[in-house]
């Protein structure tokens, strides 16, 4: 199951509530001390991989933490031990998703940097006074650095932006694994110079399309429901990118690319099934305390966020293919019509009966998708850290206008991609493999 940060600071609540359960019985004060510096060589990593910015305080805690480290290279302590290190592992725990890539805004990532610090400091806070009652039970002088981190009166922030930062696995459930297991074949099907087929462009570009509407109507709902700030400016945003995908989805009838994409289909399917079963009633939007009834607006921005950030990754291998089609050693097949031939040529081609060729080096017929689908990467990485932008603003409750209930809102619009219009473009893109596009569940 996927695992944020915020899950992991919510863990060590509970690692700490069990430490603080236990005594310190006065011959492993030894031990404990060993433990202190395994515990603050791990706070000094999650320290240095949380973001940081110009006016972070945390100089004087990674002073500390300096002096009671234990060396790189030590070995490392066997169990069993204190509740300590159950504490270092989940901080270690949390130091590794702190260094996972994540796509989001100057603000956001201040907001991240300073909950990490200031969490951090209060689990250490903790941890020193019940060693410092240990230590005074058994009549042993605690160790300096030890009361000063004991007499940390930090308060914690727990920012909703550190959702955001999670790791995630193919046989996670829902949305989450179905992500992980599309961009795989997705990256696949499109690097390959043999292998990349019109149909895995234009599957990877409505995939795309369909991330972003999803997340631009979990934000909607999110507004609605008052667990979010205005959605409207990164609502916008994911409509617009949303909408330049569905543009690089459509190629123009004079081109093709043949080939096939097994895999892609299967995981395009399987993204599409759990996009609908979390987010969609028959065709529409659930509404607001549907959406939400199981997982919270927050959560279900950062399961989206995820997904905007896989869809980055396919949508800059999509527009590098392009490149390759367009300026490199071209396989894009040109309706044989379009290209200009002298008369004798053209009339051995018409003998022939040719009536697609291999795109000519100097022609370019690829341009006009390398300019969509290079315009859809740029607008795709503009509204994504906008998905996180509204959870470290504070959220805008509705007013009711009179005494008699809530305000009522207005269904999210339906989208366009599941238009009986758009069904019917989508199921023409392959004729030759219309059997392949049947996949059930």
């Amino acid at each position: 199951m996927a695992t944020s940060a915020l899950d992991l600071l919510i863990a060590l609540d509970a690692r700490l509530d069990d430490l603080e359960t236990t005594t310190m019985w006065p011959g492993s004060i030894p031990r404990v001390r060993h433990e202190w510096g395994a515990l603050a060589r791990a706070s000094l990593q999650l320290l240095q991989a949380r973001p940081r910015h110009l006016n972070d305080s945390a100089r004087r805690l990674e002073a500390l933490l300096n002096s009671l480290a234990a060396e790189p290279g030590e070995y490392p302590l066997p169990a069993p031990g204190t509740g300590l290190m159950a504490i270092t592992a989940t901080i270690g725990c949390t130091a590794e998703v702190m260094r996972v890539r994540t796509v989001a805004s100057r603000a956001a990532r201040e907001q991240a940097g300073d909950a990490i610090r200031t969490s951090l400091e209060a689990v250490l806070a903790r941890a020193a006074r019940w060693t410092q009652r240990g230590f005074v039970d058994a009549e042993v002088r605690p160790d300096p650095e030890i009361v000063r981190l004991a007499g940390s009166d930090a308060d914690p922030h727990r920012s909703p932006a550190l959702q955001t930062w999670r790791i995630i696995g193919p046989t996670d459930p829902g949305i989450d694994g179905a992500v992980s297991r599309w961009e795989r074949p997705a990256t696949e099907a499109i690097t390959s110079q043999r292998g990349v087929t019109q149909l895995a462009l234009q599957l990877a570009a409505a995939d795309i399309a369909m991330v972003c509407a999803s997340a631009s109507a979990v934000m909607r709902n999110g507004a609605d429901a008052g667990a979010l700030s205005d959605s409207s400016p990164v609502c916008e945003a994911l409509d617009s990118a949303g909408r330049a995908w569905r543009q690089a989805a459509r190629w123009p009838a004079e081109l093709r690319l043949g080939g096939r994409a097994s895999d892609l289909r299967q995981a395009s399917a399987d993204l599409r099934h759990h996009l609908d079963n979390t987010l969609r009633t028959r065709d529409d939007w659930k509404h607001p305390e549907d959406m939400f009834a199981e997982v919270t607006a927050e959560q279900l921005v950062a399961v989206l966020h995820s997904g905007l950030q896989s869809a980055i990754r396919v949508g800059q291998q999509v527009a590098a293919s392009f490149d390759g089609l367009a300026h490199g050693a071209s396989r894009v097949w040109l309706e044989a019509g379009q290209i200009p031939t002298p008369g004798v040529v053209q009339e051995a081609l018409d003998s022939a009966r040719y009536e697609w060729l291999p795109d000519p080096a100097g022609l370019h017929s690829a341009e006009g998708l390398l300019h969509v689908s290079a315009g859809a990467v740029v607008r795709l990485v503009r509204a994504t850290p906008l998905t996180i932008e509204a959870l470290t603003a504070p959220a805008t409750q509705p007013n009711p206008i009179d005494d008699e209930g809530p305000w009522e809102t207005v269904p999210a619009v339906l989208d366009p991609l599941r238009t009986a219009q758009e069904r019917a473009l989508l199921a023409a893109i392959a004729p030759a493999e219309s059997q392949a596009n049947t996949i059930g569940f």
